[in-house]
């Protein structure tokens, strides 16, 4: 069982697409952080490039930073559930390449965005395209050394539309290379972050930790919404599959930008506020 004392914390770089991708990661560095989070846009570095591998590779070796862990393809035609099998064999594909890219850099999650619920769908329908997807996404996973990890919803319109319904797919899928990653700002939302934990605990295997005032998914640093920290941490430590945890503050819009979010703090100032809500224990 992971220990809370004992799990490797990822930090979320604050990126857009007109990033310094080597000038964040050497300030990332500066500040005492060594594990990082890739995601597609890695600054004017999109992780999709066929030429990116070597030269994200090339920052992380001088700068000494880990990529722990990657978010997937977020916009709509990457979502997980893709009724149409020619759309749903293009999305794997990318996902595909994006992921044994990331893989090959470190990372041993990869999360994925699932996509609506479709109306008046029976469950059985809403998830097949979804299991689908996942028979080639996951072996694949496996052979990397990578788990894919679903991430909970804000909204009781998205898949899944509540965490015990995404427990009760991850747990009738059964593989062991898909699992979960929660995300404390959207559970705050929808079930309750406690509540959500303690739902899909014996599948996490990353968190998502951010803050938010119970109705938008603001991406706030902890202690600046109103999800309650003290009473959530202390369950961290119960989850069986849990790899690491992973900072998401300060995350733009999707195809949006860091001015949308200006001022950002210092990145010290960031990193020691992770480090206090995990009590300075967690390897930064």
């Amino acid at each position: 069982m992971a220990g809370l004392r004992t799990l490797a914390l990822a930090f979320l770089p604050p990126l857009d697409h007109t990033s310094d991708f080597e000038a964040v990661c050497r300030e990332v560095a500066e500040a005492g952080i060594t594990r990082i989070v890739l995601q597609e846009i890695c600054g004017s570095i999109n992780l999709t490039a066929s030429d990116a591998g070597p030269r994200v590779a090339r920052v992380l070796r001088e700068t000494g930073l880990q990529a722990i862990a990657c978010h997937g393809l977020e916009h709509k035609p990457f979502l997980l559930r893709q009724a149409d099998p020619d759309a749903r064999r293009r999305m794997v594909d990318a996902q595909l390449d994006l992921m044994e890219r990331a893989a090959a850099l470190g990372a041993r999650t990869f999360v994925l965005h699932l996509g609506n619920y479709p109306d008046g769908a029976e469950p059985s329908a809403a998830w097949e395209p979804v299991a689908r997807a996942l028979d080639l996404l996951a072996p694949r996973a496996a052979a990397a050394g990578i788990e894919l990890a679903l991430e909970n919803s804000f909204r009781c319109t998205y898949l899944a539309r509540n965490a015990a319904e995404l427990a009760a797919f991850v747990a009738s899928y059964a593989h062991p290379a898909v699992g979960v990653c929660l995300d404390s700002g959207h559970a705050h939302i929808l079930d309750g972050a406690v509540a959500a934990l303690e739902a899909l605990r014996p599948h996490i295997v990353t968190m998502h930790l951010h803050d938010n005032d119970g109705r938008q998914d603001l991406h706030l640093m902890p202690g600046q919404g109103t999800l309650d920290w003290a009473d959530f941490m202390p369950h961290i430590a119960s989850c069986p599959r849990l790899r690491h945890l992973e900072t998401e503050a300060l995350k733009p819009r999707l195809g949006g930008t860091l001015d949308e979010i200006e001022p950002i703090p210092p990145l010290g100032e960031i990193h020691a506020c992770y480090r206090a809500l995990l009590n300075a224990q967690v390897p930064a």
